[in-house]
């Protein structure tokens, strides 16, 4: 059963989007994997440490709907080490992923789709950000490095991100040293506040780019997604 076919590049490239987060040892195995979900002609890539889930996708050929995850920095070496220009295949066989490229052949175990654990997302009221990414890629930068690592007040060890009015603003501190900075928003929104955790603005700040494309964040009392 296939579940990708196509340049190398295009598989590869949503692959790393989602493999920052996975971490190297985990005390459950399946959290070092990728979730790998084929819908008619879409591929969904899914990659969580229970704090954070980052989901992307690519196209591949239309055929039956399957799902499985395999190790993510695995298949992310294997795809690496191809010709930049190879022609790649993902297939399911016996519960193996054979990635295949020219003359190469490389099988992958799996682990069952229904064992992945997927982040809920909040069904209460969600406040509804819009600005571009280089602008709030900017307002990361600016505070980040005020952020704790392993502070006991696990509070510290992130950002306050807080929207008033039309307005949105950053916080950091360690105990030591403090940053804040501020941007305007076009429109009005609810007051809100939330905190995102250290690992979170790190991975935002490598994934946003710096230009004027449109980003929305959704934000809840309880949760940033």
């Amino acid at each position: 059963m296939i579940l990708f076919k196509g340049p190398r590049n295009q598989i590869l490239e949503p692959l790393q989007s989602v493999c920052g987060i996975v971490e190297k040892r985990h005390t459950l195995p399946i959290l070092s994997n990728v979730l790998l979900e084929k819908n008619g002609d879409n591929l969904m890539l899914l990659a969580t440490d229970i704090e954070i889930q980052i989901k992307t996708s690519t196209p591949t050929l239309p055929g039956e709907n399957s799902a499985l995850t395999v190790a993510a920095r695995k298949l992310q070496d294997i795809l690496r080490a191809l010709p930049e220009e190879a022609e790649v295949s993902l297939s399911l066989d016996d519960k193996r992923l054979q990635v295949k490229a020219g003359r190469s052949r490389f099988n992958l175990q799996t682990l069952p789709a229904e064992d992945f654990p997927r982040m809920s997302l909040s069904g209460g009221n969600q406040t509804r950000i819009k600005l571009t990414q280089k602008q709030f890629k900017r307002l990361l930068a600016l505070v980040q490095y005020a952020m704790a690592q392993q502070d006991i007040r696990y509070y510290l060890n992130g950002l306050l991100l807080v929207i008033k009015g039309n307005e949105i603003c950053v916080v950091a501190t360690d105990g030591h040293r403090l940053a804040f900075a501020s941007e305007t928003l076009a429109e009005q929104l609810p007051s809100i506040e939330v905190i995102l955790p250290r690992k979170t603005v790190l991975e935002l700040s490598r994934q946003l780019t710096d230009n004027d494309d449109a980003l929305e964040i959704s934000l809840t009392p309880t949760q940033a997604v």
